[in-house]
């Protein structure tokens, strides 16, 4: 239950997004994201950062370490959340709407790329039974990121924020007008059903491995692969998606994630499954990095310059339904604890429960998403058909594949 409390809070500032909106046409972007999502951050996290320290000396029991650091971890969060409200109306500024799917899958190449590599330069570092000083050395440095990230943020060029009058709806207000948008009103429904069923397993897939035996190194190294995946796969999207829209994208994602989410009830102790969950966690990485992309290029074009507002309503849902994920599936595990099932040979436990209603819950924003209007756009089949004709030129007397004319809608 901590453990989807703690997952919770580091996302659980999403709403204050909200607030940011009224702050963001006062102050402008750049100001209130140098503010609240760097100068006030890192002031929290270097509360977080001595906390072992005062644990090692005695002055706080471990018990409070972890209530100390679950409250330090959610007024990151909030404080960010109010920043993070200019992030992408900056990026909207800045990048064209031609290139989106292109930028971004550059963009978070470069981010996964830095996430593996302090992962495993953490690992290495920490060991296997790590001394309570090596943690105030990953805090201190993290603090020292969160310093130099607050310089490259005021390096950031802005547009004029627009709906500054007097007459501009409130933060309530605007969540009302977006709302009550019928794009955007679906759009808000999708990202919360879709996020919530594809990430609510991911922190508990790793309690999954620990109560199975695996060491931490390997798990360590296993969810290294989500950054391979996304590494490996993020600019093939991006690429994919500005060629033929944002709907392939979505169902090709939509049917990857039910896949992997099923198939984690394959993983066991067992030679197979070593192999098999490296495979799922970069599979899970490389669909999700697909998902993302659609949703963020839908965002772009569906968001307009002149309501940059709308913006921060969709990256506020984001950020609850992530936040949300967890929780409401630390709260099912606590409660299922004691579900076991054996039917033959086959033995269901509650952490296999929760991976079959993730996988079936992914189903409904699959429908929702058919109503999603872009301008041009590709079914799924026919850019299969497309991305495989050099392989069926190759294969082509062996291994027959349909194809359908007039694919765009």
């Amino acid at each position: 239950l901590y453990l989807g409390l703690l997952n919770f809070s580091i996302l659980a500032g999403g709403p204050f997004l909200l607030l940011g909106i009224s702050l963001m046409r006062r102050f402008g972007k750049r100001r209130i994201l140098v503010f609240w999502s760097g100068i006030l951050p890192a002031t929290c996290m270097a509360f977080a950062a001595i906390l072992p320290l005062m644990g090692r000396f005695g002055w706080i029991s471990s018990t409070w370490i972890l209530y100390w650091l679950l409250a330090a971890t959610a007024m990151r969060s909030v404080t960010d959340s109010i920043g993070v409200a200019g992030w992408f109306p900056m990026l909207q500024d800045n990048v064209p709407s031609r290139i989106i799917g292109k930028f971004f899958g550059i963009f978070r190449v470069y981010w996964q790329s830095s996430i593996l590599v302090t992962t495993l330069l953490i690992a290495w570092f920490l060991g296997s039974d790590p001394a309570w000083w090596k943690f105030c050395v990953v805090f201190a440095v993290g603090e020292a990121a969160f310093i130099a990230k607050i310089f490259f943020l005021k390096q950031l060029k802005e547009k004029p924020t627009l709906g500054k009058s007097d007459d501009s709806p409130s933060s309530w207000g605007v969540l009302k007008r977006a709302v009550a948008n019928h794009d955007t009103r679906h759009f808000l429904g999708y990202i919360l059903l879709y996020n919530t069923a594809a990430y609510m397993c991911l922190p508990f897939q790793i309690k999954y491995l620990k109560d199975l035996g695996y060491s931490a190194g390997y798990i360590v190294a296993a969810t290294a692969m989500v950054s391979v995946g996304a590494i490996l796969s993020l600019r093939f999207w991006g690429k994919l998606a500005d060629r033929f829209g944002n709907r392939s994208i979505f169902s090709i994602s939509h049917i990857g994630i039910i896949i992997v989410l099923a198939a984690w009830l394959l993983v066991d102790k067992n030679m197979f499954s070593t192999v098999l969950v490296f495979v799922l966690y970069a599979a899970w990485s490389i669909f999700q990095s697909a998902n993302g992309i659609a949703q963020t290029r839908h965002m772009f074009h569906t968001v307009p310059e002149t309501d940059q507002s709308n913006l921060v309503i969709i990256n506020a849902f984001i950020f609850l339904s992530i936040a949300i994920a967890p929780l409401a599936s630390g709260v099912f595990l606590w409660m299922s604890a004691d579900w076991h099932f054996e039917c033959g040979g086959l033995s269901i436990n509650n952490y296999h429960m929760l991976f079959l209603l993730a996988a079936a819950l992914v189903l409904i924003p699959h429908r929702v998403c058919k109503k999603f209007q872009n301008n041009v756009e590709t079914s799924a089949a026919d850019v299969f058909v497309i991305v495989t004709r050099p392989l069926r030129m190759m294969f082509g007397p062996f291994v027959s594949f349909p194809t359908k004319r007039n694919g765009r809608k």
